[in-house]
Order: structure tokens, then C-alpha cells, then sequence
């Protein structure tokens, strides 16, 4: 009996198997993870995406995804995390990447003498074949000494269950030429402008873009569904609750509290799922990874490397998640300097907070959200330049540029919705019912009028500091507190308590200033400890505080002269 078929029959008692996914970046470890788990963990067609093991107990086996690793000298933070990760491994499969087979062997040879049971699989075969290369599995496996699998992924999760995944090897003799041929290197006509230095970051310029002009411009698609979703949640349904519920305390409660704040968040899912959608189709397209590749010198002269750039276009989506990525860099310094700019570039929490402010102000939101998005890039850019340090140099391979799998994209977008759906649905809801309680009891723990409320007297203490930007109502100094714990908290608190708020320009500008260079939320805080520690973390904040209130009462001011 297979030591796989040991671990089967006895998965209700004994420890279960652990099998380790290892391999080189972008290998196509996590989605193979993905499947063979039913999980649905982050993936990406650029190097370094996995940045922690993550394990599974599927079946009697436990399955773990480790970070990428060329070598077992560990060079970055993920690169020892998969090494613990293999040492303690019972199988080992090699995810190895067709496109770059001769760059792997050297990592494939290192597992094979670890004296483990290892199998190599074989990823982006077709993409080879479509460029003139091959590769056969039974000359590898002469060639290795170990079972090579060139097959789909239900034909690998069959063999694992089956027991029959660690198969004598096919024995003889082989040459390289025989097993493998990387076919055509050089670049197609479609691929040099994404590797081109002028085009490559015009494409994203454009592809941005176009994405807010869809997402904001008052007749596109995001415009038009947002309204028709705030039409539906917070006029129809939160009237209908209204007509019906006797008690105006628990109709304002739910109406106002609950359906007022969370309608008013969920009411910006269809414009945020149009940004998140730009942002699969660059990842999975290969043109994030191209980008990074060509602006490698550029960051280098801003003293950090290409790979900050994969880190500064995930913090378009979730600033926590951008953090977790600089695991990846080799050096803490280009780490921390990374880690400390990442809040200024808008993730897609911010963006329903802008919307909230601006939209009072100007018919077409558009432009100030580009200026916005691009302002805080720019101000990310410029940080990252005088600050003191050397930059890193990068270590990936060459993605090629792909047409997005529409399965790819359907679930990466699902994902993305449905985390948000989640978030709004169960933290900002509760988040809502706190805020609505605390706005409407008096300390005397009697109902009253939101003006004579707890929440009301706590906040006009901190008012002050807010007034020089142009906020004079203690409902929005409230909803800019809540923002430390999570971007969608302000544009809730301002949904539930106000409705709907009108500043004058100089203040609406001001505002979206402030939170444009405000720190991150709870999570990227958590995030930020993990990698440089609590205390690091805490002198960014309190330093990204100081300078968002400047950056604030400046906007205010100058705009004030200049209207």
C-alpha cells in the first residue's frame, strides 16, 4: 500500500498527509491549490502573489500552498517561509512552469535531493505549444527519476485520491533536446508595447482611465447602477419598511440606521466592481507583471524596485493585501519605505467616500476622481524619492501577454463583490446599529434628539481639529473617526446621519484630501505590524495623521483664494 493510500484509509485517526505545492513564482501553484482544495485563495499572473503557506485538510491529506522560491539560499521572507514549509512536507509536488522548465530544473533538482517523495506537474503547456515549444513528460521523468505529470488538474486530484500519484518512474535513457524545447522566445507583435518603456505605462494610464470614465461619468454604466441600486435598497425597500412599521424609534432604526447606511455603502458595489474589474484584466492579462518589469529603473531611481510596482497597483484594490505583498522584497529597506507610501494610493474603499463628497459638488465626478487616484500615486512617487535609501533589484520572469481567461476574471470579480458584499452586510451593518443607538441616547440612557446624543458631545471635542478644513457638523468629524477602523465607515456614518451631505467646494475638496492621506484602515494597520512591527507602524500613522490634516487645511485654503 502507497503511503497516499496509508494516509486515506486511515485519514479519521492518523495525521493527515501533509502534501506541499513548491515551485518558483508564478508557477501556477495557488491555482492548482485552488482546485484541488475548492478554495478560492488570491492568484495572480505576476511573480510572488502567495506570500504565507496556507494549509487544508482535504480527503485525509493536508495540502499546503508555499510562496514561490528559485533557490533554498533564501533571498526574501517568502523564500524561508516556503523553505520551513517544504522541510516539513511528506510529498513534495514540484509546480513547475513550462514556459521557464530549463529555470526551474535547477530548484526541481535541490527538492529531489531532500530524499522526500516528490512528483513534478507541469503548468502552461498549451502556452508553450503556442509558441513552437514542447515538452514530453516521459523523457523528463528518464531524465528526473521522479513521476512527471503533464495532465488537467482533475486528472491530478484523481491520482492523489487514488493513491496512485507516487508511481514508480518511467526508467531509460533521454536527452534534454528530446524532452523539452522552449520554442520562440523573442516577443510577439502583440506583446512589445507592453514591454515597451512609453507604451507599457500609457496602456495603464489608459486602462485606468477608461475604467473611471465607465465608473463615474453620469451616463455610463457605473453612474446609471448605482442609482438604480440606491433607488431600490434605500427609497423603495427602506420605504416600504417605513410605511409599515408603526414605532418611528425602530422604523428610524432600520431605516435610517441600517438600511440608510448599508444601502448607501452597497448602493457604490457596481461602480467599484468596474475598477475591480480593470485590475483583473491588467493582472491577468500579464501586463501588471510587464509593467513592473519596465519601470523597474524608474523605481529603482526612486529607491525601490520594479516589484514595488506590483505592491502600489494592489493597493488600488486593498491597501491590507498591497502590505502582505513586500514579503517579497529582499530588503527591509525598500520593504518600509513601500509599506509607509502604500496608504496614499486609493484603495477601492476610499472610493465610495469621494463619491459621497464630490458628487453633491460637481455634475461629473470624473475628472477630481482621476485627479484624485493619480494625485495620490503621485504623492506616493515623490515620498518614496526623498526618502533615504537604496533600491533592490528585481528577480522575475517574463509573463506573457494573454488573453484573460473569462473563468479567471467571473471568479476573481465574484470574489472581490462578494467580500465587499459581506464586509458591508455584517461589519458596517452592526457598525450602523452602534452608531444609530449612540447618536439617538442620551447619557441618561433616554431617547432624544441626535443633536443632544452621546455620540453628539463625545465629537464636538474633537471638532476643532477638523474646522480649519471647512467641517463644521460634528456628524462628519464622527465619520472621518470611524474611517481609521474602515474607509467604508465614513461614507456609511454620513449615509445614516446625514442623508446626504453638501459641502461648498473648498470643504468637499478639503475633505477628500484628508482622506486621501489619512492612514489605512484597522486591517492594513494589523497587516503593517506583521511586517515591521507595531512600532514602526505606529510613527507611520501618527506621521501620515499629521500630514493629512496639513495636506487637508492647505486644500481648504487655497482653494478658498482661488474661488
Amino acid at each position: 500500500m502507497s503511503i497516499l493510500s496509508s494516509a486515506r484509509a486511515g485519514s479519521r485517526s492518523a495525521k493527515p498527509l501533509n502534501i506541499v505545492l513548491a515551485g518558483n513564482p508564478n508557477a501556477g501553484k495557488t491555482t492548482l491549490f485552488n482546485y484541488l482544495t475548492k478554495s478560492r485563495l488570491k492568484t495572480g499572473n505576476f511573480h510572488g502573489v502567495t506570500t504565507i503557506s496556507h494549509t487544508k485538510n482535504v480527503g485525509g491529506f493536508a495540502f499546503t500552498d508555499s510562496p514561490g522560491l528559485y533557490s533554498f539560499d533564501a533571498y526574501t521572507m517568502e523564500e524561508g517561509e516556503a523553505q520551513n514549509s517544504i522541510r516539513a512536507a511528506d510529498v513534495i509536488i514540484n509546480v513547475v512552469d513550462s514556459l521557464t522548465l530549463q529555470n526551474s530544473l535547477r530548484l526541481t533538482r535541490k527538492l529531489i535531493s531532500l530524499n522526500k517523495n516528490t512528483v513534478v506537474y507541469l503548468t502552461k503547456t498549451r502556452a508553450l505549444s503556442a509558441r513552437g515549444g514542447f515538452v514530453d513528460a516521459s523523457n523528463l521523468e528518464k531524465i528526473l527519476g521522479v513521476p512527471v505529470y503533464d495532465c488537467p488538474p482533475k486528472q491530478l486530484k484523481k491520482l492523489i485520491a487514488g493513491g496512485g500519484l507516487l508511481r514508480p518512474p518511467i526508467t531509460g535513457k533521454s536527452t534534454f533536446a528530446e524532452a523539452y524545447y522552449g520554442g520562440n522566445f523573442t516577443l510577439r507583435p502583440h506583446e512589445k508595447p507592453f514591454y515597451s518603456k512609453i507604451f507599457a505605462p500609457l496602456i495603464f494610464v489608459a486602462t485606468m482611465v477608461a475604467a473611471f470614465f465607465l465608473t463615474f461619468y453620469p451616463t455610463m454604466p457605473g453612474a446609471l447602477l448605482k442609482g438604480a441600486v440606491e433607488w431600490l435598497v434605500c427609497d423603495k425597500f427602506a420605504g416600504f419598511l417605513s410605511a409599515n412599521m408603526t414605532n418611528s424609534a425602530i422604523s428610524s432604526f432600520f431605516c435610517d440606521g441600517v438600511l440608510g447606511g448599508v444601502g448607501g455603502v452597497l448602493a457604490f458595489a457596481p461602480q467599484l466592481a468596474i475598477l475591480y474589474l480593470a485590475l483583473i484584466l491588467l493582472d491577468e492579462s500579464g501586463a501588471m507583471s510587464a509593467l513592473c518589469f519596465v519601470t523597474d529603473g524608474l523605481f529603482e531611481k526612486l529607491h525601490l524596485s520594479g516589484r514595488a510596482a506590483f505592491s502600489l497597483i494592489s493597493g488600488l484594490g486593498c491597501t491590507a493585501a498591497a502590505i502582505s505583498t513586500t514579503r517579497g522584497f529582499s530588503g527591509g529597506g525598500a520593504r518600509r519605505r513601500t509599506i509607509a507610501v502604500l496608504p496614499y494610493i486609493p484603495c477601492g474603499a476610499k472610493l465610495p467616500v469621494f463619491l459621497t463628497f464630490l458628487s453633491p459638488v460637481f455634475a461629473d465626478p470624473f475628472p477630481a476622481v482621476c485627479a484624485l487616484y493619480f494625485g495620490g500615486i503621485a504623492i506616493a512617487l515623490v515620498l518614496s524619492l526623498v526618502a533615504k535609501g537604496g533600491g533592490e533589484g528585481l528577480v522575475t520572469e517574463i509573463t506573457p501577454i494573454t488573453l484573460p481567461s473569462a473563468r479567471a476574471v467571473k471568479n476573481k470579480l465574484s470574489f472581490q463583490l462578494i467580500s465587499f458584499i459581506i464586509k458591508v452586510t455584517t461589519t458596517v451593518a452592526v457598525f450602523c446599529m452602534v452608531s444609530w443607538v449612540l447618536s439617538h441616547v442620551s447619557f441618561s440612557l433616554a431617547l432624544c434628539d441626535p443633536s443632544q446624543s452621546i455620540l453628539s458631545h463625545i465629537c464636538r471635542g474633537v471638532l476643532p481639529l477638523f474646522a480649519p478644513m471647512g467641517v463644521t457638523d460634528w456628524r462628519l468629524a464622527y465619520a472621518f473617526i470611524t474611517g481609521f477602523a474602515a474607509k467604508e465607515n465614513i461614507a456609511a456614518s454620513i449615509a445614516m446621519l446625514m442623508g446626504q451631505v453638501t459641502l461648498p467646494l473648498p470643504a468637499a475638496a478639503a475633505c477628500c484630501a484628508f482622506v486621501l492621506a489619512c492612514p489605512a484602515c484597522i486591517s492594513a494597520y494589523a497587516s503593517s505590524c506583521r511586517e515591521i512591527g507595531w512600532k514602526r507602524t505606529l510613527l507611520y500613522n501618527v506621521a501620515q495623521l499629521a500630514g493629512a490634516f496639513a495636506l487637508a487645511y492647505a486644500t481648504y485654503f487655497v482653494i478658498n483664494l482661488i474661488v
